[in-house]
């Protein structure tokens, strides 16, 4: 018996190659497994191209970048170079400029401060030649000329001695202690011009304004009785009266101030009005006026270009006091003017005359002779200060002729 299905093989052999036909050909049409493997190779070796390619441009944008920024850090390292060159050359000629105007400004402040001195010096003079209650007989400039004649003129080929003093500076006493006898004996003698220069500075350290008092009282008793002047100068500066400074200063009356006067020998009359107050206001203005003068100004030491006192000119020269080695200055005023001791209170007149220089004294000329010969020569009755070293030498100003 034949089945169904063997019947239709048998029938359809046609069919069936047909079929194992195209079965071959889907076949041959598939990849074989050399050939996918050559084209994953091939796919993998362009890929790998592609990658590389990538790789080198990104390489050489970096490179271009690298070189780029080079290129930019070079042309800002010359245009730093160029500033720090224009930089300098600016900050140079800043710097000329400013040395220029530190040059500038010095001269015009060196001119200015000697004009607003030279003014202030003016304006001062002006006070006090307006004081209304002044000595008759004084100088422009405060002075009283006391010489053998008592009439208030230098006497002719006489060296000139310019005292300025405090009646309270210790100082002032010390040097008054040792030279008024000699300069009393060789003013008696017509051997010198001595011009006293009385002042009151030191009012702060008294408690009754002693030193303008005393000053008022000596240029009333130089004004009415010149005769007498010195003695009434060397009754103040006695060891036994003249007042301690400070807080040890003693209050000194004004009948005190009398009786010193009238043991000096002042006439009574004169003694007894010598502390009226009358010239009180010119002692004043002299305080003010005397210290801005440039010839009464310190030459040395830590008080150099103001004034101090105990202040000596010699024929309108500074007597730098600094500058001695000793305090004999009894001997030194002689040698000074040139005149031997034994001839103190005789006709032999000082080998100096009236406008030679103090022989010792006044080294700082040497370096400094054309200010100082200017100076000396602008007055003969002008005055310079020295260095005492007394406590009112720090803060009194002098009056000068």
């Amino acid at each position: 018996m034949t089945t169904k299905g063997s019947s239709n093989s048998k029938q359809n052999p046609q069919q069936n190659q047909q079929t194992a036909g195209t079965d071959s050909d889907t076949a041959s049409q598939r990849p074989t497994s050399a050939q996918r493997k050559a084209s994953a190779a091939s796919r993998s070796t362009k890929s790998a191209k592609s990658t590389k390619t990538a790789k080198e441009l990104r390489a050489e944008r970096r490179a271009r970048e690298a070189k780029l920024a080079k290129l930019r850090a070079e042309q800002e390292a010359r245009d730093r170079k160029r500033q720090t060159i224009i930089g300098i050359i600016v900050a140079a000629v800043l710097v000329i400029a400013v040395v220029a105007v530190i040059v500038v400004a010095e001269h015009h402040s060196s001119k200015n401060d000697a004009a607003q001195a030279s003014a202030s010096e003016s304006a001062a003079y002006e006070a006090l030649q307006n004081v209304k209650d002044k000595p008759s007989h004084a100088t422009a400039e405060g002075g009283f000329i006391i010489t053998k004649n008592y009439d208030y003129t230098k006497i002719d080929g006489a060296p000139t001695i310019e005292d300025y003093f405090d009646a309270m500076c210790p100082g002032c006493g010390t040097l008054h202690r040792k030279m008024d006898s000699e300069l009393k004996s060789m003013m008696e003698a017509g051997q010198i011009n001595w011009e006293l220069h009385p002042n009151g500075f030191l009012d702060q350290l008294s408690t009754d304004k002693y030193s303008t008092r005393a000053a008022a009282a000596i240029a009333y008793v130089a004004e009415n009785d010149p005769e007498h002047v010195i003695d009434f100068v060397m009754g103040l500066y006695d060891e036994n009266f003249q007042p301690s400074e400070g807080e040890n200063y003693q209050s000194v009356s004004d009948a005190a101030i009398q009786k010193v006067a009238k043991d000096a020998g002042v006439a009574d009359d004169v003694a007894s009005q010598c502390t009226n107050g009358e010239y009180i206001e010119w002692i004043e203005a002299l305080r003010t006026y005397t210290p801005q003068r440039e010839i009464t100004h310190n030459v040395s030491g830590s008080s150099k270009g103001s004034m101090t006192t105990p202040t000596i000119i010699i024929n309108g020269y500074f007597w730098n006091l600094a500058e001695l080695t000793s305090s004999d200055y009894n001997t030194l005023i002689l040698k000074a003017i040139g005149l031997d001791s034994n001839a103190v209170g005789t006709s032999t007149m000082p080998s100096i005359g009236s406008t030679g220089v103090p022989l010792i004294g006044c080294d700082y000329l040497s370096s400094s002779s054309d200010d100082s010969s200017a100076s000396a020569s602008s007055s003969a009755d002008s005055s310079s200060s020295a260095s005492s070293g007394s406590t009112d030498s720090a803060s009194a100003t002098s009056s000068s002729k």
